[in-house]
């Protein structure tokens, strides 16, 4: 199973909103037309630099990137070929097509133009050298062009080339690069390992996750600050924006170390009396549960407390459930009890006191998260050790 990633795109981009910003393709212009022959067009672009991902306005190539694979394409050269020559003749024609890389000898040419069982080649292409050839030497086709967008990068000349059919690649946006939102996702996995890395080893390996399944928002925002801090660095080492935002991540990594910052997974020194949450609430001041007091006796459970009777103090009625073996929730644990105001019954020995300005509104829920009395472990109990290096002296 993969490790997890503590922050998503969009939520890195709310941390440093200035990310788009570092997206590193680089655009290709200075198209030429090699040829063109019954709309289909072959362009090549010189000087590119190594090209291994291609996007054509943001769409990915790579699945029409051709390779070379040169096979035998049954037919022979009909003539003496001297180093100059560009239009050679040949048994079959017909086997080729326009683009057509083929080879003689170690000798890689282009079809710029086929007429009858003569085609016009530029001569040493893909980085080759031009050579003599004999005649009936034979001939490899090694690239054919079948569709539109397919691309090859030239690397003997320092080149691409594009084969389209409909589209002039001068106007399109097209870039040389790593696939933007596939670099983010690698800065966002190194920075939530590095954070990981950081983490008191009392920590769990990987961060938890609250009951909505949502990490904490400041193991979101540290990673984002550290996964920002190192594609800056990528770029300038020496930027202050990158030392400032990796020294707040290191300030959040520090308080929860230190258990100055707590995380919603752990347990804190008030969990045995229950902690109260909304479920279903939205009438400001009326009544509702405002304290508890008492020890959880048992082990981790979230009580539901609900009004089944709405009313005023000495009419509204509430009901409790607890766990069971099934699930949370599920076991009614007190029924239909009058809300006095005072302390009264709750669960696992705890109590509860209702207070509010206005009547207690039926279907009104709240949930209680207990911890059993021996959970409430806050932080680390890791310690610095003190060592003392000792010299011991000789006499001679």
């Amino acid at each position: 199973m993969a490790a997890p990633i503590y922050c998503t795109h969009k939520e890195l981009k709310r941390v440093f909103p200035q990310l788009d910003s570092f997206d590193g393709k680089k655009p290709i212009y200075g198209w030429n037309q090699l040829f063109t022959h019954a709309g289909n067009e072959l362009y090549e672009a010189d000087n590119t630099g190594l090209v291994t991902i291609l996007f054509k306005d943001g769409q990915d190539l790579t699945p029409y990137q051709k390779t070379e694979n040169y096979t035998d394409s049954t037919t022979n050269t009909d003539e003496v070929v001297d180093v100059i020559e560009t239009a050679i003749d040949v048994v079959d024609g017909s086997v080729f097509a326009y683009g057509d890389i083929i080879k003689i000898d170690d000798e890689k040419m282009l079809i710029t133009n086929i007429s009858s069982n003569t085609i016009t080649v530029e001569r040493g292409f893909l980085g080759t050298t031009t050579a003599t050839h004999s005649t009936s030497t034979d001939v490899y086709i090694g690239v054919t062009w079948t569709e539109e967008n397919q691309w090859l990068y030239n690397e003997g000349c320092d080149s691409l080339l594009f084969y389209a059919t409909t589209i002039n690649p001068a106007d399109s946006l097209m870039e040389a690069g790593e696939d933007f939102a596939g670099v983010v996702t690698q800065f966002r996995t190194d920075a939530s390992r590095y954070l990981d890395s950081m983490l008191d080893p009392n920590m769990p390996k990987e961060a938890w996750k609250d009951k909505e399944g949502n990490y904490d928002y400041i193991i979101i925002r540290s990673t984002a600050l550290i996964a920002a801090n190192f594609m800056i660095k990528s770029h300038d080492p020496n930027s202050e924006l990158a030392n400032a935002l990796i020294e707040e991540a290191m300030q959040n990594i520090n308080n929860i170390n230190e258990g100055k910052a707590a995380l919603s997974w752990q347990v804190t020194r008030d969990s045995s009396q229950g902690v109260v949450r909304d479920v279903v609430y939205g009438t400001a001041g009326a009544i509702r549960p405002v304290d508890t007091r008492g020890e959880w006796v048992g082990t981790y459970d979230l009580i539901k407390v609900i009004i089944t009777t709405g009313g005023a103090l000495g009419t509204a009625k509430y009901s409790v459930f607890t766990k069971d073996d099934v699930k949370l929730k599920n076991n009614e644990a007190l029924s239909n009890e009058v809300i006095s105001g005072d302390y009264q019954p709750l669960a696992g020995s705890l109590q509860i006191r209702f207070a509010g300005n206005t009547d207690a509104i039926q279907n009104d829920e709240w949930e209680i998260e207990c911890f059993g009395r021996y959970e409430d472990v806050d932080a680390s109990t890791g310690k610095a050790i003190k060592m003392t290096r000792i010299r011991t002296y000789r006499g001679y």
